[in-house]
């Protein structure tokens, strides 16, 4: 194991990016800026003026380093596969996952690759990252010293846990020391039950709403505080407004004045994995495929990691057939991992969106079916509503389960060719007048099941029937004449379908036992009076909230292994969630856990949910702690039901729980002659705790009262609160 120190690695690894910037660098940097106008509204929003689209990446990026430059440099270290020069040999198989699929030199070659309006782009975001850089000389950095304009195009690593692979099955693979697991079914741990990340899209046609303008919800549900909320203009056709994820340059969610998008969370099948026959002969190893057996890849990769003052440095021999890199071995076999190669379209897919003016122009934009993962939501100006679930979604055999391995050794399971936009599942402007999504199946997007969607080849829809998505049904299907109060309204129901449905089985549950169990007598009486839907004050709510979290663990526990990501998830969005395969003897059993630990934390189990559930903002890397002030919320977790979802959770210190996901930037959008909208952003605009607008949204978080916000300059002008250029 080769040792060096920190300082002379890190002057070998970062090579140029690691070079003080030069006067003629720095001079250009300035006059670029000097070109970029940024105004901060009352609420702390940032609106980028540029001339050209490189400009409003620039000042994108450089607000982003302002809010959150430590989230977007650990984005960037994620990115480059060296997590492990800063965490330690705990990130080691995360950085070689990543660097399994990427690296600098693919990433300068496919810079070089991009269209000249692309590699701009990528310019204007490391512009804006090394001014800022320049001109914060104090600010200390964890490892990036600048940004390079390819590192931009390291943005296609699938994640790990999304393609039905844990990282011990995949570092038991590749580590010498680790006996090899025939399962790839991931650590019993509490965080695992956690919701995973989702969101609920809507689109509302004129029919339904009271101006007779199409609208939209964007209301994605993930780990706070990873986005900002911005608007860029350019003078070569941008306008638009959203949230992009930090470290990146295109909205992910957002719209323009002409139409809006949407991404939920997918499981639409991108992503496969192949069971592979492997041999070994005179120390070289062969993979069976068609009769004969092909050579298997092999490729050295050296991944440095921190160990007190020095870094070290650890190599890998990593594999690859034809379908993939292998990352995992299951019952003897190793498994690959398939997915598409899209990193330059990818990008271009979601830049193209943001100009987009009309359903033609934005539907041909994701056409290029580079993505993997999400859905797309979709309202326009002239009173179009559509939806498509997926994007890539490669042909291939539908009798054949693709949660799990196929059989690799054979051309039987290879893709052929891709869907096209037509013919994944989709809807455009359909007769109800409104479409939903909430990380949930298609088959139940316009409400009734449609069984003509359901002939398309079930690997297209593994999604479940989430509690959110029936939610989303009763409330949409009483929408008439609607405002966007009235859809913000409603994405705030307080219903909880999971709650009415498994609630009345822990009930029976207890009172068709024979044993006595008088500690569960008042806990019983509370949930049987119980109307099903959330409050602060809802005692009912804090006992159901827990319980069904143990059910969770005890569906998860039961499900066959190896599970997959598709299975352990449509349990954990409470899609699958299901009380059928318990005895009630465990059913009342984790209801007293339940009632046990309310009453060791609290004295008593008459805890209300707002009691228990708190909003607190802290800086950076704090977690909750009792004692300082917080907020109370009626939110729950998704997977009862909540269409505001909130998810909680205990630090080690704390009694109380304290959010950690959930809504983050939502908006509510018409599509008018003149655009109107209504968002609420996580606590508040700024991430520094001195800022008036650290949280000055969490009483509009909390109550739903939304922000009118400013698109148009001359609006954002009069409600200026800070006007500059990047680096003053």
């Amino acid at each position: 194991m080769k040792k060096i120190t920190i300082f002379a690695f890190l002057a070998l690894s970062f090579n140029v990016s690691a070079q003080t910037f030069s006067p003629k660098e720095i001079k250009a940097l300035k006059k670029e800026a000097a070109q970029i106008t940024i105004v901060k509204d009352k609420y702390g929003v940032p609106h980028v003026y540029t001339k050209t689209d490189e400009q409003a990446v620039f000042g994108m990026s450089y607000v982003q380093c302002e809010e959150f430059f430590d989230k977007l440099e650990s984005s960037l270290i994620s990115r480059l596969g060296r997590q492990a020069e800063v965490d330690g040999e705990s990130a080691i198989y995360k950085d070689l996952w990543t660097r399994m699929y990427t690296d600098s030199t693919r990433a300068k070659a496919l810079y070089k690759e991009s269209p000249k309006w692309l590699q701009k782009l990528c310019d204007g975001f490391a512009g804006g990252v090394n001014l800022y850089l320049i001109t914060h000389p104090d600010k200390k950095t964890k490892l990036i010293k600048r940004m390079e304009p390819w590192m931009s195009l390291m943005n296609n690593v699938p994640a790990l846990g999304g393609s039905n692979i844990d990282e011990a099955g995949f570092a038991a693979l590749y580590s010498k020391k680790a006996q090899r697991f025939t399962s790839y079914v991931p650590s019993f741990e509490s965080d695992n039950f956690r919701e995973p990340a989702g969101s609920n899209g809507w689109a509302i046609a004129p029919s339904r709403t009271k101006n007779k303008n199409a609208m939209i919800l964007i209301n994605p549900h993930s780990e706070f505080y990873g986005r900002i909320e911005i608007q860029v203009t350019s003078e070569e056709g941008l306008n638009s407004y959203g949230a992009p994820f930090i470290g990146q340059f295109s909205l992910f969610q957002g719209f323009n004045e002409y139409l809006g998008w949407m991404h939920p969370v997918s499981l639409s099948d991108g992503k496969d994995l192949y069971a592979e026959t492997v041999e070994q002969k005179d120390g070289k190893y062969y993979y069976k495929y068609n009769g004969e057996m092909k050579a298997v890849d092999s490729t050295e990769i050296t991944v440095p990691y921190k160990k007190g003052n020095e870094i070290l440095t650890k190599k890998f021999t990593v594999y690859r057939t034809h379908h993939g890199p292998v990352v995992s071995i299951l019952n003897k076999k190793w498994v690959s991992l398939k997915t598409i190669d899209g990193s330059i379209d990818l990008l271009a897919m979601h830049w193209e969106k943001m100009k987009a003016k009309n359903f033609d122009q934005f539907k041909a934009s994701m056409d290029k079916r580079v993505m993997t993962g999400s859905n797309v939501m979709y309202a326009d100006r002239d009173g179009n509503i559509a939806y498509w679930h997926g994007n890539f979604v490669p042909k291939k055999d539908p009798s054949l389960n693709w949660k799990r391995p196929v059989d690799g050794s054979t051309d039987a399971t290879e893709w052929k060719g891709t869907y096209s936009l037509d013919e994944i599942p989709n809807y455009k402007n359909p007769a109800n007048g409104w479409l939903q999504n909430c990380n949930s199946t298609v088959l139940y997007a316009t409400g009734p099941y449609d069984s003509t969607m359901a002939k398309k080849p079930e690997f297209m829809f593994p999604d479940g029937h989430t509690p959110r998505a029936m939610n989303a049904i009763r409330v949409l299907d009483k929408i008439q004449n609607a405002t966007m109060d009235d859809i913000i309204a409603a994405a705030h129901d307080t219903y909880l379908p999971n709650a009415a449905r498994f609630i009345p089985n822990l009930v029976y549950a207890y009172t068709s036992s024979e044993k006595p169990m008088p500690e569960l007598a008042g806990p019983i009486e509370v949930l049987k009076k119980w109307d099903f839907t959330t409050d602060t004050s809802s005692i009912a709510t804090t006992l159901a909230v827990m319980w069904i979290e143990k059910v969770i663990e005890m569906d998860v526990a039961k499900l066959e292994k190896p599970y997959t990501n598709e299975e352990r998830y449509s349990v954990t969005n409470g899609a699958a969630v299901s009380t059928d395969n318990l005895t009630a003897r465990q059913m009342t059993d984790s209801f007293k856990d339940v009632v046990a630990e309310l009453t060791k934390d609290f004295g008593t189990w008459k805890v209300a949910w707002g009691t228990v559930n708190r909003y607190q903002r802290n800086p950076e890397g704090e977690l909750g702690t009792d004692g300082k002030k917080s907020w109370p919320l009626p939110a729950t977790p998704g997977y009862l039901g909540s269409l505001n979802a909130y998810v909680s959770k205990k630090s080690p210190d704390s009694k109380n729980r304290y959010g950690i996901t959930g809504n983050t930037f939502v908006a509510v959008v018409e599509f008018g002659k003149e655009l109107k909208a209504k968002t609420i952003l996580t606590g508040g605009s700024s991430s520094n705790p001195k800022s008036p607008h650290f949280t000055d949204q969490v009483h509009g978080y909390i109550n739903h009262q939304y922000k009118d916000i400013f698109f148009y300059k001359k609006d954002v002008l009069k409600n200026a609160e800070k006007t500059y250029h990047p680096g003053e």
